[in-house]
């Protein structure tokens, strides 16, 4: 299976540029061949493939400062070009419960999107730099214990850059299901990530 992950800036309430963004990103997958393209996460992930909606999978363990949003029960079995999936929504990398879920439902695959706030701006490289370390170690080091423990491949994108009002850490990557990287971006800037993934 080929993905594009995204490590995207989406402008807060920018409708019409988020959306031709993610139409220049859709158009940059179908070019590269690519099974799948995972983009900017909400708390409410819809996933597409073929031109239609595979599935919606809403987060299930909510983030700080997500009071305000019910958590789902629910954990979404999703199947494309052959592939099972399961997905796990930024903050909810620190359970078991939506990874096991994936795996008991026989995905060999998460999709993990995430878009960690980052406290304060970052007006320097160096500030930036340790938002993206920060963000490094908790989403490459949980998505490196799910795919160990579970024998998974993982697949992460997270929100990228300047917002009007808030900072993100960026990364997409792919973890093995021994737990080691196969492939990343290098750090918090935007970028897209095609890999291939032998499920």
């Amino acid at each position: 299976m080929r993905v594009l992950l995204a490590a995207i800036r989406c402008e807060k309430g920018d409708i019409a540029g988020n959306l031709a963004s993610h139409l220049a990103i859709v158009d940059q997958a179908a070019s590269a061949g690519c099974d799948l393209a995972e983009g900017r996460p909400h708390i409410t992930q819809v996933l597409a493939g073929g031109g239609q909606v595979l599935g919606v999978q809403r987060k299930r363990h909510l983030g700080e400062g997500e009071e305000s949003f019910e958590p789902a029960r629910e954990h979404a079995a999703l199947s494309w070009a052959g592939v099972r999936f399961g997905a796990a929504i930024c903050a909810e990398a620190g359970y078991d419960a939506p990874f096991d879920a994936a795996a008991a439902s026989g995905a060999r695959l998460v999709l993990f999107p995430a878009a960690p706030g980052l406290r304060g701006r970052r007006s320097s490289e160096s500030a930036w730099q340790a938002g993206f370390a920060w963000w490094e170690e908790c989403a490459l080091g949980d998505a490196s214990r799910h795919a160990r423990r579970l024998g998974l491949w993982i697949a992460l994108a997270g929100q990228a850059g300047s917002t009007a009002d808030e900072d993100f850490p960026g990364l997409a990557a792919l973890v093995r299901p021994d737990g080691s990287i196969a492939a990343r971006l290098p750090d918090w800037r935007a970028g897209l990530l095609t890999v291939d993934i032998p499920v």
